[in-house]
């Protein structure tokens, strides 16, 4: 090993990139950290934040590339919370906290999801938030890291300083955003499920090239391809379907009979987007978002009535967005969409892929309800009844996540056109029941046998104590699949998990709804754009 094999960790501290932990199951959990200069490392896992409770320890070899140590801990109890640390060159590593999934009886759960972080727009107040928030664990639905060179903050200057195609441009682009101290403090204090999306790879990804990638000056995109998802895989390990195969993302995490979470991949087994010389059309059979090993796991992983809930996370809108849109609103519609006679359509979502989603919606349909979908991408917060079967019914609701360091698509236009895009949305497009364009944040997922609550948090990247409660929204346990305003919304828990090592809840914050200012609206099926004060 050279000095400088993994040298963007970066000297001193042995452990430079903080601690984190992984896909969470009932009785384990990967515990993760980089040290600098590698060498050997010792890793030990506690009931109790003092350490006297030593359930689990042991020694392992850094990675000599790259100094990550990866430990998959096993034999651990359903539904606890333990502390852990590291060990090595005479140093202790920062405290790390995480917790396994429930089994058995146990009938509630607690998800915190995020996505789109581009380093150097924004700070990582929303990860800030989402770390002080009580959770029992953190989905990323993609873009964790961006891989253009995209900077509006110079102290952020994206390193390295050009678009990412090598192993050693992710390796360092990876590590960048791990020295980032909120982003240090949510990997700390919750353990995470992550899928990929494009900017992970490159701008609208696909199996086969991306939008952005230039053979010519990048090379052969396979080599790009593989160099991103090996190092989106070190950084952010995964129970992948294959370990031999990087691209074999997908995977369900069952805390026990009560809530299955089901991570799909949407970028290294797709076909190129529709609309693009070559590519098959849109309403093409043949064309598929997850490849046929990934369709035939969902077959069974999605369609099991078992659990009963279903969280299916995908890195891209599932439902039907496809929005009337005058002319006029070009460019002011969410990220990647365009408006043509009169419509505008997202081919890098599931609207590109029309018979492959018709076949998700009929193997979910087979649950009949209880099922939730996150997802991300489009830089904006929507609550959706779908995707929906081929007689039109919704048999799921969607939830889609606010940006985390990105600029909300309705920051990106004036306001009057951004109120008439929002008002054409919820009064025409089905299932759509709201949708926010103006905020950044983070949504909580509240899981009970009665129900789900789908509460999403506003935070103002650049305040020091700004979050506020944007909306709530209720996803009955029974009945149709539908969702359900509860307003007045009540209080939501947001319970700083430092201190007791349990992560159960043990205080109140404030409640107070933010107003839109007129940048956003809450619509509901045909109702008129409402704006809050």
């Amino acid at each position: 090993m050279s000095p400088t094999d993994h040298d963007w960790i970066g000297p001193g501290d042995p452990f430079p990139l903080g601690v984190a932990s992984f896909d969470p199951l009932p009785e384990g959990v990967l515990l993760w950290t980089a040290v600098a200069g590698g060498g050997p490392c010792r890793w030990e896992i506690s009931a109790d934040r003092a350490f006297r409770q030593v359930v689990a320890a042991g020694e392992v070899e850094a990675d000599p590339a790259t100094g990550i140590v990866t430990v998959d801990v096993t034999g651990l109890r359903p539904g606890t919370g333990y502390w852990y640390r590291f060990e090595a060159a005479g140093a202790l590593s920062p405290l790390g906290r995480t917790r396994t999934l429930p089994a058995g009886s146990e009938d509630h759960l607690r998800i915190g999801a995020t996505c789109c972080a581009r380093y150097g727009e924004q700070p990582f107040a929303v990860y800030r938030e989402l770390a002080r928030t009580d959770v029992d664990l953190v989905v990323h639905l993609g873009d964790y890291v961006y891989e253009d060179a995209k900077c509006a903050i110079p102290e952020r200057a994206p390193d390295p300083d050009h678009d990412c195609v090598t192993l050693d441009d992710y390796r360092r682009r990876h590590a960048q955003a791990r020295r980032d101290p909120d982003l240090q403090a949510l990997h700390s204090r919750h353990p995470m499920i992550v899928v990929w999306d494009d900017h992970d790879l490159a701008d609208n990804a696909w199996a086969g090239g991306a939008k952005t990638h230039d053979e010519e000056t990048q090379g052969p995109w396979a080599d790009r391809r593989a160099a991103a998802l090996q190092a989106h895989n070190e950084y952010l390990p995964k129970r992948l379907a294959d370990p031999a195969d990087p691209a074999t993302a997908w995977r369900h995490l069952d805390a026990g009979s009560f809530v299955r979470i089901a991570a799909t991949e949407t970028r290294a087994h797709r076909d190129e987007q529709a609309g693009i010389d070559g590519a098959l059309p849109a309403d093409d059979p043949r064309r598929t978002m997850l490849g046929p090993a990934q369709e035939a796991w969902a077959d069974e992983a999605l369609g099991d009535g078992t659990p009963r809930w279903l969280v299916v996370l995908s890195g891209t809108v599932v439902s039907e967005l496809t929005l009337p849109a005058p002319e006029l609103l070009d460019g002011v519609m969410p990220e990647k969409y365009a408006v043509v006679d009169g419509s505008a359509t997202n081919t890098d979502q599931w609207d590109g892929y029309l018979a492959a989603r018709a076949r998700l919606a009929r193997t979910l349909g087979q649950r009949a309800g209880r099922t939730v979908v996150l997802s991300g991408d489009i830089h904006s917060a929507w609550a959706i009844e779908g995707p929906r079967d081929d007689d039109g019914r919704p048999v799921a609701v969607e939830l889609v996540v606010p940006p985390a360091a990105t600029t909300p698509i309705g920051q990106l236009a004036p306001t009057d056109a951004v109120a008439r895009a929002t008002e054409a949305i919820g009064q025409q497009v089905d299932g759509v029941r709201w949708v926010d364009v103006a905020h950044h944040g983070f949504l909580v997922l509240s899981l009970t046998h009665h129900e789900a609550v789908a509460t999403w948090w506003w935070v103002d990247p650049e305040g020091a104590a700004s979050t506020e409660i944007g909306r709530r929204w209720v996803v009955p346990g029974e009945g149709p699949v539908r969702l359900v305003d509860p307003e007045p919304a009540p209080s939501a828990d947001r319970a700083d998990p430092d201190g007791d090592g349990d992560g159960r809840r043990r205080r109140r914050w404030p409640r107070r709804l933010l107003a839109l200012g007129g940048a956003a609206a809450a619509v509901a099926g045909a109702r008129r754009l409402r704006r809050q004060s």
